[in-house]
């Protein structure tokens, strides 16, 4: 690496404090003026299992139902306990320090040395990404770190953790097909019998706590999940304009090819570390997932860290990308063509890693010829 210039040295530092400034004015614009329909529907879950009705009698604004596990209400209970407002600043937190300790501890996985300076820059980039989930208040930021803290599980060995944590992480599995499997199969049967143990008992519980919820969750999904009118989809098939839904069963057999398509991927860059092959898995399961829109987008940042932690700043374009794309899209559709780039670029360095290291092997006379 060249040495900097001292115009450089004063020229990187302003423009990243400038842009992190100006995205936290845009970050706190955006919040303004939100209307947060989505974080209503989970808090409003979490209310109903504290009075203790029926969590799925809950609809939000835009007649919004509560149709996810009774566990995901259980999450949002200690929200629950506080006024409106200060659960919703609570929430923004939460959120906002998922983001960062994932871009963190990620960055100083691969890059020991990662200046605080390119966090701040990444985190900047970031807003813009992200901005439909804080329009809706969706709560992506929560769900990735449940999804990093389960590939630390993996890294470790900690069955226990990966186990406990996964039906936490069922609150969107249409999100996370690939990524499942690969999971299970770095950690064994000894995980995915906690899981299903886990899984159990939640279930167990919930049925103790509302003896009828497994046929009130299937008749919500049921009556609205053919909708297709509201947020932009980020698919490829309506990339291609096709029709779409709220379940994402409009276009099965496309959905199928795609994860066949990440499975087969996955399965020949399987030599890649742990944490860097699971991040990968995740970007792929939105790839190729049934349904998905531009508030899921922050699930590639764990293969984008990958992607520049190591090579920064001279790799901050795709970071650039990852904020200016949406924008363009205007959070529509095409916002579908930042995932197929850095799952691209992903799949692209992961067949290059796994070469080499099959080179590196090779020379020392290990694995086949």
């Amino acid at each position: 690496m060249r040495p900097q210039s001292p115009a450089h040295k004063i020229a990187y530092p302003v423009l990243v404090l400038s842009l992190f400034v100006l995205n936290l004015f845009l970050l706190f614009w955006q919040a303004s003026i939100s209307d947060w329909h989505d974080f209503d529907v989970f808090l409003g879950g979490a209310s109903a299992a504290l009075a203790g009705k029926s969590i799925y009698i809950v609809v939000g604004q835009y007649h919004l139902p509560f149709w996810y596990p009774p566990w995901t209400a259980w999450l949002f209970i200690p929200l629950a306990l506080w006024p409106r407002s200060v659960a919703l600043l609570l929430y923004q937190a939460i959120s906002a320090a998922a983001a960062v300790l994932v871009v963190h501890r990620l960055s100083h996985y691969y890059n020991p040395k990662f200046r605080l300076l390119d966090e701040a820059l990444i985190l900047g980039l970031i807003v813009p990404m992200s901005l439909q989930l804080i329009n809706v208040g969706q709560m992506d930021y929560i769900l990735l770190g449940l999804v990093v803290l389960a590939i630390w599980g993996a890294e470790n060995d900690e069955h226990l953790l990966v186990g406990l944590l996964y039906p936490f992480l069922l609150t969107k599995p249409h999100l996370i097909i690939p990524f499942t499997v690969f999971l299970f199969w770095r950690l064994g049967k000894r995980a995915i019998l906690v899981s299903l143990a886990s899984g159990l008992g939640m279930l167990v519980l919930a049925t103790i706590l509302a003896p009828t919820w497994y046929l009130e969750l299937p008749r919500v999904i049921r009556e609205s999940g053919g909708r297709t009118m509201g947020i932009a989809f980020t698919t490829l098939p309506s990339l291609l304009g096709g029709r779409e839904n709220w379940l994402g069963t409009a276009n099965v057999p496309f959905t199928l090819l795609l994860i066949l398509a990440a499975l087969l991927v996955l399965w020949k860059v399987r030599r890649l570390a742990t944490v860097p092959h699971l991040s990968l898995a995740l970007a792929l399961s939105l790839l190729s997932a049934p349904r998905a829109y531009p508030y899921d987008l922050p699930l590639l940042v764990p293969v984008m860290v990958w992607l520049t932690a190591n090579e920064f700043p001279r790799k901050a374009w795709i970071w650039v990308a990852g904020a200016l794309i949406p924008v363009l899209a205007g959070y529509g559709t095409d916002a579908y063509l930042l995932t197929v780039l850095v799952c691209s670029l992903g799949v692209w360095k992961a067949i290059a890693e796994t070469r080499r290291e099959r080179g590196i092997l090779a020379q020392h006379g290990i694995g086949p010829p």
